[in-house]
């Protein structure tokens, strides 16, 4: 019977100096921890990053000298400090070996706990940095895209899209309803088809972008029209973007990435954030 693949979050665990008889401890208390929240191993080598958290023996020759060394080139707090008391000359012991079995794992857990705020922390910074995580009133939000396309195939297709890119959208099938709809919500883009009904793209990116509130956000036009002139037409209304359809999903990734870096570089310059 095929065992199903473990879910948990999967952290390496080197040791360093620790006696055979800890080690063999280690291994037993890892091997039955199968409802704890992470899942350890033991890493068999000990090279730069080939291991996430590092147990120290504080008890043997060098052993201060490594965990220092070791604390220069981990995450921070990523090395447990393995002692038999609280040493003067250095910083209490992380884990005494007379309660190692009982405490190793929750020393783990804390230690890696820690370490997933901060990779969390690091990675809402550098989504907030592209662009593709808004803050609003305090909160935290997914760019908003809206897309104007008479036809309700594209719109949906563009939606699935959007979302696999990381972006809520919503859609409508005229530009005048975009216009209705950009007067009453925030968004961090539009994409705008060429050929509608009512009123055509190029005119709809000329009324986005003389509109004071809403010249900043970026228009990316989709149409199948691809001459020198489409694409002049395209500049001179003052979108921010061409594409021309069929438009892979590689493109459309690069492109609106690219223009929500942008934005959020050029809000974060006129200090649009200082409500967040």
């Amino acid at each position: 019977m095929v065992q199903a693949s473990d879910p948990r979050p999967e952290f390496r665990v080197a040791v360093f100096g620790l006696a055979t008889k800890f080690q063999r401890l280690l291994e037993i208390v890892l091997r039955h921890a199968r409802h704890n929240r992470y899942r350890y191993s033991l890493s068999t080598t000990r090279g730069p990053g080939e291991f996430d958290i590092a147990l120290v023996d504080m008890t043997v020759a060098g052993g201060p000298e490594v965990a220092n060394t070791l604390r220069r080139v981990l995450e921070e707090d990523a090395v447990l400090r393995v002692g038999r008391r609280a040493d003067p000359q250095r910083p209490v012991d992380d884990l005494l070996q007379s309660n190692f079995v009982a405490q190793v794992l929750f020393a783990l857990n804390r230690v890696v706990d820690a370490l997933v705020e901060r990779r969390r922390d690091a990675e809402a910074a550098q989504a907030l940095e592209d662009g593709l995580m808004v803050p609003e009133h305090g909160e935290r939000r997914r760019p908003r895209a809206l897309i104007v396309d008479d036809s309700p195939t594209v719109r949906r297709q563009l939606s699935l899209a959007l979302h696999q890119i990381g972006l809520d959208s919503e859609a409508v099938a005229s530009a005048r309803e975009a216009l209705e709809v950009l007067a009453m919500r925030r968004y961090e883009l539009v994409l705008a088809d060429v050929v509608m009904p009512d009123m055509d793209g190029y005119r709809l990116t000329r009324t986005i972008k003389r509109n004071r509130a809403l010249r900043g956000i970026p228009v990316v036009i989709l149409t199948s029209r691809s001459s020198p002139f489409d694409l002049a037409r395209g500049a001179l209304a003052g979108c921010n973007s061409y594409l021309v359809k069929p438009v892979s999903m590689q493109a459309l990734r690069d492109t609106v990435q690219r223009q929500l870096r942008k934005l959020a570089r050029r809000r974060r310059a006129d200090g649009d954030y200082s409500f967040a």
